[in-house]
């Protein structure tokens, strides 16, 4: 594990991707700065405590990532004069930060996503909520000191957060006056901000216990050097042949790819149409030239290496075509299968690979409208981590409506987080060791934690 960085990284002035995450870095060399091109930074999970006011230079950023570390103050560099015009996405969750600067409204006008859980935020500055390209604020584990805004935080809507934000949240002198000036001009027209309405929704998950009848998922030695860790669980009744379901659902698993799981690089998400896997699943790792499978949206079955040679080729074609500096799609990820001697992957005991993780499904057993019970996965370096991720796939599943029969409009809900509630089946899920020894069950009683949220555990 590194506890320092050589200095002589800053003369790498054309790199566009840096990952230093999962270190012991206290602090961090100021010749970063020169690294003008760079565009995704991850130094999340070490001992940072600040960054230099120098990393104002780093305006090219769109993805910056320093989740897990030990920061106390909002990093100064992002709310001082420089506008960062491509950040599209900030993850700072779990350290220690106390308050946040109202000026980011200003510097961070591109932001999409900025992930603040598990800080010390008591209070949200309203200026927040003036980023017009926010969709998400997350704020969960927070002490935050307005009662209201914390209710629609546990109760996971987002909309509604953002909404309360700006209207309600404390602003500087300045903002405060030309809001006011705002409101009691716009205050009455149409089409103007509802009262947002904190209406408590009893959602909940439905969890049902390990079935006979559903695959256990036995674990080799050989992915213990490669990708040791995985949960898995059964997401039974979803009807994603409604309200579009079937695409917001994949595009889910697309921004948690992107998000929580840091580009995949920490984790994967794969899901399955359960129907289609035979028995058990077996989870794996081979030589990339003996891994055997039928990538999803091809026809053809490939091995490993091939396919990375074929990817390599496609997405080297695509960024020419379309002159840009970085891969598009799928293809961002290729990277994390360079030079690798062993590649992951899950099969059933039809032989059927299902899964190779961090990359791609299966093509026989993608979901589609007709699915009705999907087989989730989730792979990675860190077991707790995985079930983090997998929460956070759930949680957002159940926000969808991925298990209400009717479809949203006709129960109701104006599809802003009215009150509509939303119930979700999990049926538990088994890993064990080769030798039958068990590693996990998922969920157990300490998953499946979203305030607001009820979970059911069935016994039968």
């Amino acid at each position: 594990q590194l506890s320092k960085l050589p200095p002589d990284l800053g003369k790498l002035r054309k790199l566009k991707f840096l990952d230093v995450s999962s270190n012991v870095l206290e602090e961090l060399p100021v010749e970063l700065s020169d690294l003008g091109e760079l565009q995704s930074f991850n130094v999340s999970n070490n001992r940072l405590t600040a960054f230099p006011d120098e990393f104002s230079k780093l305006t090219r950023l769109i993805v910056f990532n320093f989740s897990r570390n030990k920061l106390e103050e909002f990093p100064s560099f992002l709310a001082g004069e420089t506008r960062f015009e491509q950040l599209t996405e900030l993850v700072a969750n779990s350290n220690n930060i106390e308050t946040l600067p109202g000026k980011l409204s200003n510097t961070l006008p591109s932001l999409k996503l900025l992930d603040l859980a598990g800080n010390s935020v008591k209070q949200v500055p309203g200026e927040i909520g003036d980023i017009s390209k926010l969709k998400e604020l997350l704020l969960k584990d927070n002490p935050l000191s307005d009662k209201r805004l914390k209710k629609l935080v546990e109760q996971c809507h987002y909309k509604q957060v953002l909404e309360y934000v700006k209207g309600h949240g404390p602003r500087d002198s300045k903002g405060t006056a030309q809001d006011k000036s705002g409101a009691s001009k716009k205050g009455k027209k149409k089409g103007a901000s509802a009262p947002v309405d904190i209406q408590e929704v009893q959602n909940a998950f439905e969890v049902l216990q390990l079935s006979s009848q559903s695959p256990v998922v036995i674990v080799s030695d050989a992915v213990q050097e490669v990708r040791p860790y995985i949960v898995c669980c059964i997401i039974r009744n979803v009807y994603l042949d409604r309200d579009n379901r079937l695409r917001k659902f994949l595009t889910l698993q697309n921004k948690l790819h992107d998000t929580i799981c840091v580009k995949r690089s920490e984790a994967t998400i794969a899901t399955h149409d359960l129907a289609k896997i035979t028995g058990n699943v077996y989870y794996d790792a081979i030589e990339p030239d003996k891994l055997k499978l039928t990538p999803l949206g091809r026809k053809q079955e490939v091995s490993g290496k091939e396919l990375y040679r074929q990817m390599t080729e496609e997405a080297d074609a695509m960024r020419k075509e379309k002159k840009r500096s970085t891969y598009p799609g799928i293809y961002k990820y290729l990277y994390l299968l360079k030079d690798k001697t062993l590649y992951p992957f899950l099969r059933d005991e039809s032989k059927l690979v299902i899964s190779f993780p961090p990359m791609t499904n299966s093509d026989g057993t993608r979901i589609s409208e007709e699915t009705r019970n999907v087989f989730a996965e989730v792979t990675g370096n860190n077991l707790p981590f995985c079930k983090k991720v997998m929460d956070a796939l759930l949680a957002e599943s159940l926000q969808l409506g991925l298990g209400n029969e009717e479809a949203l409009s006709e129960a109701g809900s104006t599809g802003d987080g009215g009150a509509t509630t939303h119930r979700l089946q999990v049926e538990k899920v088994k890993v064990v060791d080769k030798d039958g020894n068990l590693r996990v069950v998922y969920p157990s009683k300490t998953d499946l934690v979203c305030p607001g949220v009820v979970v059911e555990q069935r016994s039968e």
